[in-house]
């Protein structure tokens, strides 16, 4: 009803103009969504942020599944009043940035009204300790497929750099440094690290989906792929980088008739040419050849025929090279310029382990234990797919170029404080709903709380091209620090002589 033209008597007299329902409001209405609470409305609508990682980490952690995981992995353990769901809840608070340690996130737990962890702090710990590093894995992978699948179901979430492969760049990390609060550490002033891991992200929709977790850190990470090929499939493509050219890795993903591209190491995969090197054209970075060559497995003596990519650089690498060469078993229908494209997709896990450093906590330097640390660093990985799926649920319900300038600094930032809001005013109690939620209900209800999501304040600060600096630093030994004061007296007094 129009009323425009009324007087403001008449108006008070007519009926009042009826409320629109908000699309959310409209979407909890539906049947499928009778489990969950009414209450979650007016926060949604006040920290939609928050509701949309909460809910989806609620859909994520399934609490049986996650006892079945630790009962497979962990044959040896036993779970009574800690159980692993109680412990993934915990720490992924303290991965993910909403409370700074471990021993923080406890105390907060026991403020609530029905406290979630009904044992001592010592026994947290002990049994982060103790945490297989297989139930850390598997967590990870379970996590990674249910964000998946959720994310298949939203419209414009998967853009695979390469179509009709499903690509996984490979990349290995070591975990920084713990303190030295362990009696063994404390009387080393070096840096003690607590492991190393080898990671599969997937570009095309964010996630880590697969990792390898090693509590001795000067383990080589070519010794952790007899652990990863086994759950290779065949249209996967792996990009990796010259530490993973050896004759173990290239021939697995042959037999798994799967593809690779990774980078040329010479003395751990000698090849033969086959023919000669041929121009095939030119890209931003250098001027493209290819030849065929072949390799030889030694163990075995069988043979496989492979592409070289050779791309002559317009500028030196940060090792001085000039030439960078790659292999891959991929069919001659993917031309080689392609190819040298996509290797540069590798860059794109190191921007992932930058995010998880900086905008997530990785590595909790608290953790002496390389089980615990390894634990905590699975989490991180939990806590990342989750963000993974907010950004699809933005780039689905508010389009795609929307979501590129978003600053994953400022999402993290928001959500660790809209995260923190609801454990307080949304206790447990409100959540189990969210669990019993189908993927293609889940789906639709993310991207209507992604829609009310305000952008204005995470959009990403572009700043202009690194000038370099007018002269080089250099470190004085007499003085091993300076007042910063007095430096910048003296450098204006220079600009007004």
């Amino acid at each position: 009803m129009d009323y425009i033209g009324f007087s403001s008597e008449a108006r008070m007299r007519l009926p009042p103009k009826p409320r629109q329902p908000d699309p959310l409001e409209k979407l909890l209405a539906c049947p499928e969504y009778a489990a969950l609470p009414i209450t979650i409305l007016s926060h949604a609508q006040a920290v939609p942020l928050g509701v949309l990682v909460r809910g989806t980490l609620e859909w994520m952690l399934d609490d049986a599944t996650l006892e079945q995981l630790f009962h497979e992995h962990a044959p040896d353990q036993y779970s009574r009043e800690l159980t692993l769901g109680a412990l993934v809840r915990l720490v992924i608070q303290v991965s993910a940035g909403t409370r700074s340690s471990v021993y923080a996130a406890y105390k907060a737990d026991q403020t609530l009204e029905q406290p979630t962890i009904a044992t001592t702090c010592q026994a947290v710990y002990g049994k982060l300790g103790r945490m297989q590093p297989a139930v850390s894995e598997a967590v990870v992978r379970y996590g990674a497929d249910r964000c998946g699948r959720l994310l298949t179901l939203m419209p414009q979430t998967r853009v695979e750099p390469r179509p009709g492969y499903r690509m996984r760049v490979l990349d290995g990390n070591v975990l920084a440094g713990s303190d030295h609060r362990l009696t063994p550490l404390r009387r080393w002033l070096n840096a003690c690290l607590p492991g190393k891991s080898l990671v599969v992200y997937e570009p095309g929709l964010g996630l880590v989906t697969d990792v390898v977790l090693c509590e001795d850190a000067y383990t080589q990470e070519r010794a952790l792929l007899t652990h990863l090929l086994p759950r290779v499939q065949a249209s996967d493509l792996f990009v990796a980088d010259r530490n993973f050219c050896t004759t173990r890795f290239v021939f697995g993903i042959s037999r798994a008739q799967a593809s690779v591209i990774v980078r040329q190491q010479r003395r751990a995969l000698p090849c033969q040419a086959l023919g000669p090197l041929q121009r095939c054209g030119q890209t931003e970075t250098g001027v493209v050849s290819e030849q065929r060559v072949q390799a030889r497995d030694a163990e075995t003596g069988t043979t496989l025929e492979l592409r070289r990519i050779e791309i002559r650089l317009c500028a030196k690498t940060r090792d001085g090279e000039r030439t960078l060469a790659v292999l891959t078993n991929l069919p001659a229908h993917v031309s080689a310029i392609h190819i040298a494209q996509d290797y540069l997709v590798r860059w794109t896990i190191e921007k992932h382990f930058q995010f998880l450093t900086q905008s997530l906590h990785c590595e909790l330097t608290g953790l002496g234990q390389p089980r615990a640390a390894l634990f905590g660093f699975a989490m991180a990985l939990l806590a990342g797919n989750a963000l993974a799926v907010v950004r699809g649920s933005l780039r689905s319900a508010q389009g795609q170029e929307v979501e590129a300038e978003i600053s994953g600094y400022y999402l993290a930032d928001e959500i660790a404080h809209d995260y923190r809001a609801l454990l307080k005013y949304l206790p447990a109690a409100h959540w189990p709903g969210w669990r019993t939620l189908p993927a293609v209900a889940l789906a639709p209800l993310l991207r209507s709380l992604a829609a009310q999501v305000n952008l204005k304040g995470l959009t990403r600060s572009r700043r202009g091209p690194k000038k370099p600096p007018p002269n080089k630093p250099v470190y004085d030994k007499k003085h091993k620090h300076y007042s910063t004061a007095r430096l910048l007296k003296d450098l204006d007094q220079k600009d007004t002589c």
